[in-house]
């Protein structure tokens, strides 16, 4: 992340947020009424220098934690966005034996930013990684619909046994 906290925060909060409805200039809130300790995903992933980050803290001085209050509203237009496709990517292996360097590396050079691992068979049916790799592309998804979300897997097989899964 090139920018401060205090420089990801503004940005965020250029920004409404659809989880919570804060709108922009104020700080997410949770579900009981109160500041929230970071950003909720889906606001910002809306900034691009911030698209790779896991979750973005909420500053001391909008006071986590306490009552939450609208913040002022913001007289400047956010600048449009550049569209940058947002890569997720997945390896697996089914055995301890079988390496995932190699997958690695090339999911590194596809440009993902964020790549879910996992060691288990594609016969078992349910897949944590691949269930969290695929609910965060769509959260990325449903909160800048107009950004591309490209899904990458070194090979087909990492993925599924056929195409009917």
């Amino acid at each position: 992340m090139d920018l401060t906290p205090d420089q990801a925060a503004l940005a965020v909060e250029r920004h409404d947020c659809p989880n919570c409805d804060a709108p922009a200039g104020s700080a997410c809130r949770t579900r009981g009424g109160k500041t929230a300790a970071k950003y909720h995903t889906p606001r910002f992933v809306l900034v691009p220098a911030l698209r790779e980050e896991l979750e973005i803290p909420v500053p001391a001085d909008r006071h986590p934690g306490r009552a939450w209050k609208q913040g002022p509203a913001l007289a400047v237009v956010p600048a449009p966005r550049t569209e940058r496709p947002i890569r997720i990517g997945y390896a697996r292996t089914s055995t301890a034996r079988q390496e995932l360097a190699s997958q690695l590396e090339a999911l590194h050079r596809a440009e993902c930013h964020n790549v879910f691992r996992e060691q288990i068979s594609t016969r078992v049916k349910v897949r944590p990684e691949l269930a969290k790799a695929l609910a965060l592309a769509h959260q990325f998804k449903e909160a800048a619909p107009e950004t591309p979300v490209i899904f990458t897997v070194h090979e087909l097989k990492r993925l599924a046994r056929n195409a009917a899964d």
